[in-house]
């Protein structure tokens, strides 16, 4: 009894000697596209760990689709599990900014009976970001992509 109890404590000890801060944080994807006579038949967001530099546009990690509904864009993303705690927005974009000088957006259209990929870059200077409260674990984060033209 008395060596589990040594064994149990020296295991605390290590574990909280050596611990790690972990965690995840949450993004919503929210705005608009804006287009007169065109159909919108999907969109590609890139994901947290694109936007964190950590992937690349070819990877099938690089993008995340969405079949939006009247053109709305609403998507939300978790994080992978980091040691970087994220509670202030400013400090999220900052990252975003450093790795990302742009946000690329991929739309689907139908125009004149063929699917057409056109690319969007959205600087950081549309987007704005804020803190939402839920009850879920982690943080969430509101990127907001504003409205997106196409013609």
């Amino acid at each position: 009894m008395k060596r589990i109890f040594i064994l149990l404590i020296i295991s605390f000890t290590i574990q909280y000697s050596y611990g790690q801060v972990c965690g995840i944080y949450r993004i919503k994807y929210v705005g608009n596209i804006k287009s007169e006579s065109l159909k919108v038949e999907k969109i590609k967001l890139p994901t947290i760990q694109f936007l964190e530099g950590l992937g690349n546009e070819n990877s099938e990690y690089g993008f995340v689709e969405i079949n939006p509904e009247n053109n709305i864009i609403e998507m939300g993303l978790s994080s992978h599990l980091t040691s970087n705690l994220f509670d202030k927005p400013e400090i999220l974009l900052k990252l975003y900014e450093s790795k990302r000088k742009n946000i690329p957006v991929l739309i689907t259209i139908i125009e004149n009976g063929k699917s057409k990929e056109i690319r969007r870059e959205l600087t950081w200077n549309n987007i704005q970001i804020k803190k939402l409260e839920d009850e879920k674990f982690g943080n969430l984060f509101e990127l907001n992509l504003n409205e997106i033209n196409i013609k």
